[in-house]
């Protein structure tokens, strides 16, 4: 009921004008200590694939805090080691669960889904879901260039049979401008 009170009355816990406070502000207390239950905790968010500032933020830690606290003595070294170890445990984990899948432990039958996705696994190309394109740098030619010299040849040839052989057209003729009779 006191610090109701006193929230309501907006005066300090600790009075101004005290020897002990000076005129220095109290400092806000970080909102958690990274130790090394945070930093693992954190690892083991981002090998699934969080952020580190999402993953900061599930666990209660203010990102830059966190960034800070890495960045000095070249600590994000260390983490980058760190989150490379966790996440070859989770693939690792995610693998056997996938082989057990497939061997039917612990199932009624196994799953033919979870030995196809080994098989994508160990070899892509081959058993991928889409087939790998592969580019040729030299694509070969439709036709050999004889055969396309002869195509151009006839072209060439009826395109000049036509010309001579065409009607003459409406804009062809000669224009002559006509004579208007005035009435005087």
């Amino acid at each position: 009921m006191e610090t109701l009170e006193r929230i309501m009355s907006n005066q300090p816990a600790q009075p101004t004008d005290t020897a002990s406070n000076g005129n220095n502000p109290t400092r806000t207390r970080a909102s958690r200590r990274i130790d090394t239950a945070t930093i693992s905790e954190i690892a083991r968010l981002c090998a699934r694939q969080l952020s580190e500032s999402e993953s900061c933020r599930k666990i209660g830690i203010k990102p830059q805090h966190w960034f800070s606290w890495k960045s000095r003595h070249n600590r994000s070294e260390k983490f980058a080691a760190l989150l490379e170890e966790f996440r070859a445990g989770r693939i690792d984990s995610l693998i056997t669960k996938i082989e057990s899948a497939a061997d039917g432990v612990n199932m009624k039958q196994p799953d033919w889904r979870a030995a196809a996705a080994l098989l994508k696994f160990a070899d892509l190309k081959r058993f991928g879901d889409s087939p790998a394109v592969e580019i040729n740098n030299s694509p070969a030619p439709l036709i050999s260039d004889d055969v396309a010299a002869k195509v151009i040849a006839i072209f060439n040839k009826q395109k000049a049979l036509a010309a001579q052989s065409a009607p003459k057209q409406i804009q062809d003729a000669e224009i002559v401008p006509e004579r208007v009779a005035k009435n005087e």
